[in-house]
């Protein structure tokens, strides 16, 4: 796994400079898409605008991009943050 910066597109609106850890990444073939799974460090206000199962794209710094849907989202005690789990949209 390993750390990267990007934002979350929600419809019209995104989640800026988000930390992620990342623990699955691949270039989909033929496509400038990437399969995309890992966590997200949200605070709890950001956690408000998102709906588990329900995808979203995510936009990392270094240009690549993919549809995620958000599985899971449960605090992390130990940074008192929130932790969104995300995986690759279906059908990926």
């Amino acid at each position: 796994m390993h750390e990267a910066e990007g934002d979350l597109l929600i419809g019209g609106d995104r989640i800026k400079r988000l930390h992620i850890d990342l623990k699955a990444e691949q270039k989909q073939d033929g496509s400038a898409e990437w399969t995309l799974a890992g966590h997200l460090h949200l605070t709890a206000e950001q956690s408000q605008l998102l709906e588990t199962d329900r995808p979203y794209r995510l936009q990392l710094a270094d240009g690549r991009c993919g549809q995620v849907i958000v599985s899971r989202i449960a605090a992390d005690e130990d940074r008192k943050e929130l932790l969104a789990d995300f995986l690759p949209k279906r059908g990926q």
